[in-house]
């Protein structure tokens, strides 16, 4: 295990100690480290005959270590891997506990479920600059109806056709990284900045289809409503004319999130990117629009997802 005091307890960032004791608490555990100068700016504050947890510098700490500790969480789970608050644990221990891999088929529903908030959030955030600077035009309240109504409808069926169990592990999924998402935003653009409608989607998301819904279908999987949503998206967007969505931000909206789905993919062994594949196949097969139907057919290799000499199969 990694000893206090080392350079690497010194330096800012976070910081991966091995546990090797036996029992559940021994492992990998990522904590962050705030460094000396913040550090030693807390302890100024917390002697014991003048300790006021109110203290902007001590609030300010706690708020710093909270969301970094959530950012880590997150980017460990996109990872593919699970964790736990380490002190569920250890009572003294810091940070965040690796309890394991994630399997595969929650590794690619995570990176799913990424992508369909991820774009949602985009196109909805997408506002009109309202003159005449050269700048892209932004996206109208109708027109991000128009982009998004697809992909949302496509989740509120699937998720009412799905078993209780799996409906209820949706909903959680979708709030949990909804959450972790609204921390990374807050992380890059502050508090005051950053957008909270994240944490609200999941509840829209979850509502029920405004058309009656199909019944229970334990042949449906998360994945694949997932994956489905995931192409009408990009669709709509790639399918929109100008008046809709300026080009320049139809660009920048699916390369921002295609490039995400790419990264993600790039360290995960090739069995994950093949069930991507076939999930993103299915959902083209099951396509009945048929300019939809043609995005989605061509969607895997118009992203670079198959690689080259694949086959038309991408397996």
């Amino acid at each position: 295990m990694q000893h206090p005091n080392t350079l690497a307890d010194r330096q800012v960032g976070a910081c991966v100690s091995v546990d090797t004791i036996d029992g559940p608490a021994g492992g990998v555990h990522i904590s962050w480290n705030a460094g000396e100068s913040l550090i030693e700016a807390v302890l100024e504050f917390m002697e014991p005959d003048g300790l006021d947890l109110r203290e902007p510098v001590i609030e300010h700490g706690a708020r710093v270590g909270s969301l970094m500790d959530e950012t880590i969480k997150s980017v460990l789970t996109l990872a593919g891997f699970r964790t736990r608050d380490a002190v569920e644990l250890n009572d003294l221990a810091p940070g965040t506990y690796v309890a394991g891999r994630q399997p595969r088929q929650w590794f690619i529903e995570y990176i799913l479920t990424e992508g369909v908030l991820g774009l949602i959030a985009a196109i909805r955030s997408c506002d009109p600059s309202g003159d005449d600077s050269g700048e892209p035009a932004g996206i109208s309240v109708e027109g991000k109806a128009r982009l998004t109504g697809r992909g949302i409808r496509i989740v509120q069926d699937g998720l009412h056709r799905l078993a209780d169990d799996d409906r209820q592990e949706f909903a959680r999924v979708f709030r949990r990284l909804a959450g972790a998402m609204h921390s990374q935003d807050m992380v890059y653009r502050t508090f005051w900045n950053a957008d909270r409608s994240l944490l609200e989607l999941p509840d829209e998301l979850c509502l029920p289809a405004q058309e009656p819904p199909a019944a229970a279908d334990n042949s449906v999987t998360r994945s694949q409503v997932l994956a489905a949503a995931y192409t009408a998206l990009l669709g709509s967007i790639a399918l929109a004319d100008e008046d809709t969505v300026d080009d320049d931000d139809a660009v920048k909206i699916t390369e921002a999130w295609t490039g995400t789905l790419l990264r993600r993919m790039n360290q995960a062994p090739d069995a994950d990117r093949h069930e991507l594949i076939r999930l993103f196949r299915e959902a083209a097969c099951k396509e009945t629009d048929p300019a939809h139907k043609a995005f989605a057919s061509s969607f895997p290799e118009a992203i670079g997802l198959v690689e080259a000499g694949e086959g038309a199969t991408g397996t």
